[in-house]
């Protein structure tokens, strides 16, 4: 007969194997991670361009102030030539200060999106979302990176008085993200332009939101591509995805239930 008796305290630790629910988790918050990093430098050239404009108006406005300066002293004794200057000056650093304005707004506006991006795409937890709203706000977060901003022809279909469903918003931004970034590496750019159509559909029984990509292929093999995965956690979640690969055309259709339908 084996009795559990006290546990030798100089045997070595062994570590109960984590539950394979909290594993899969993990599993999918190391992919979220890796595909938010691939958005960095994108996202990075956005900041970088605002700012430039930013440090650019700045530092004209440092030199012509002390030129302003030593001209409002001297006003009672400037010539009318002089008298012109000044209001030149004035207009140019009141221009400057307008693109100071612009280009801080336009930071602003990205850290907002990229601060509720990354909020929403942390909770685990499901909630209630307009897909309207939803896709919006993942369009808003992609024109962070650099190549969907200006190598992509968008067409964007809402539709109206959208009605809000249950979901995990970050399943399904990942499967947004995962199939943007991946038709557009598969997209060859030298000859033309990616064009992808934006779609929410609503009616009694469910409501779905459609991206669909006509592309033009680089001839390469398609890169890997872990959007599957995320499809797998959305059918975990009721959501019924539907990717369709036909030649060079892609489309990615998600479809949530109603809570009446689902009775």
């Amino acid at each position: 007969m084996i009795t559990n008796g006290p546990r030798n305290p100089d045997a070595p630790a062994t570590a109960e194997a984590p539950p394979r629910s909290s594993l899969h988790q993990q599993e999918f918050q190391t992919l979220d991670l890796a595909f938010l990093g691939s958005l960095l430098p994108g996202i990075i050239h956005n900041f970088a361009t605002p700012l430039s404009g930013v440090l650019g108006a700045t530092q004209l406005l440092e030199k012509r102030a002390s030129t302003i300066e030593e001209l409002v002293q001297e006003h009672d004794v400037l010539t009318e030539a002089e008298r012109d200057e000044l209001l030149r000056q004035f207009e140019r650093n009141r221009t400057n200060v307008d693109i100071l304005a612009r280009n801080a707004k336009h930071l602003a506006d990205l850290l907002q999106v990229l601060v509720q991006r990354i909020n929403r795409g942390s909770g685990a937890t499901r909630d209630t979302y307009s897909l309207n709203d939803l896709l919006q706000n993942e369009l808003r977060f992609l024109e962070a990176h650099l190549g969907f901003k200006h190598k992509v022809k968008k067409q964007i279909t809402l539709a109206s008085g959208l009605t809000t469903v249950r979901l995990v918003y970050g399943h399904v931004a990942a499967a947004l993200e995962e199939f943007v970034v991946g038709t557009l590496n598969m997209h060859d750019l030298s000859r033309g332009l990616l064009e992808m159509d934006f779609t929410t559909e609503d009616n009694v029984r469910q409501a779905s939101l459609c991206v669909s990509a006509r592309y033009i292929s680089t001839g390469l093999p398609a890169p890997a591509d872990p959007l599957e995965s995320y499809l797998e956690l959305l059918r975990q979640e009721e959501c019924v995805p539907e990717l369709v690969c036909d030649g060079d055309r892609r489309s990615l259709r998600l479809t949530f239930l109603r809570p009446a339908a689902k009775a």
